[in-house]
């Protein structure tokens, strides 16, 4: 089932969407102009107010509840065009691999890449660009991401359950595959049992270090990000904040310099429906944010 049809059988379709102030307004709005345009051709003597205006507001009511409806309904994805800037933020709900976007997929600060040792899931972001585009062969990822930690400040460390190697909150590397660019940036730490953790103050300083890494390596291709640090990263941020904050240092990071032309915020599908993502509120956040 997609989406959409998943989207209206939740509580938070209905409670955002429909039952919503937002929802309200919007029919009272609609019954309003109705009336109006009743007065208009009453007052051209098209029709006789006096005479039908009482039997004219159930009908009035209907199309009004109709078109909120129609007008509200579930949808994948929200897209705004920065006024004076060449670029676009959008935010959209599905497989964030889909179409031909370059990826960031976000890492741990030692890199691994293993899934064998359990330090990587296969489902994750990590395990899905080595199973999808790399038939499993973590080895081709490791060899092309050496490349670029060669000129990253690496320092070791001992009780590090997998590589060896640490290096800073930001570091990015690039693997490429498939005609697409995977920007892997580093934005978590392992603690000595595996476990991944990171912080809204990390994300933010990897967010800045990835655009500027882009603007000076990237090929101003469209990119697809993540909601960084909202899964496994642990962080107990809302995704709406979450995807609105990374807007906002995306929109920061191209006041000098656009480095792509659109930045798609993915959101996975089973994430908007647990969470209660509301697009229509993102949405209003980036006409309000970003203008």
């Amino acid at each position: 089932m997609s989406y959409f049809f998943k989207s209206i059988a939740t509580w938070s379709f209905w409670r955002y969407e429909l039952l919503s102030g937002e929802a309200l307004a919007k029919l009272l709005a609609t019954v309003g102009a109705l009336y109006l345009f009743m007065e208009i051709i009453d007052f051209l003597g098209i029709y006789t107010k006096a005479e039908y205006s009482k039997f004219a507001i159930i009908p009035m009511i209907c199309f009004a509840a109709l078109f909120v409806v129609i007008t509200r309904r579930p949808i994948a994805r929200v897209s705004y065009k920065v006024p004076g800037r060449d670029y676009v933020v959008e935010v959209r709900i599905g497989d964030i691999f889909a179409g031909t976007n370059d990826v960031v997929v976000s890492t741990n600060t030692t890199f691994d890449t293993s899934m064998a040792n359990g330090l990587i899931a296969t489902d994750s972001l990590q395990g899905q660009v080595a199973t999808r585009f790399f038939q499993s062969n973590t080895d081709d990822i490791d060899k092309q991401l050496q490349i670029d930690l060669a000129n990253a400040n690496g320092t070791p460390r001992a009780d590090a359950p997998g590589k060896g190697i640490e290096y800073p909150i930001g570091t990015v590397a690039r693997v490429k595959g498939h005609g697409r660019t995977f920007y892997f940036v580093a934005m978590s730490r392992l603690n000595a049992q595996g476990t991944a953790s990171t912080t809204i103050r990390e994300v933010e300083d990897a967010l800045s270090s990835l655009w500027t890494f882009i603007r000076t390596h990237g090929e101003l291709k469209n990119l697809s990000v993540p909601l960084m640090g909202t899964g496994r990263g642990r962080i107990g941020y809302p995704r709406k904040k979450m995807a609105e904050r990374m807007a906002e240092s995306f929109a920061d990071g191209s006041k000098d310099q656009v480095f792509s032309n659109r930045l798609s915020i993915v959101i996975r599908p089973e994430d908007a429906e647990n969470f209660g993502v509301n697009l229509y509120q993102i949405r209003d956040y980036l006409v309000q944010g970003l203008h």
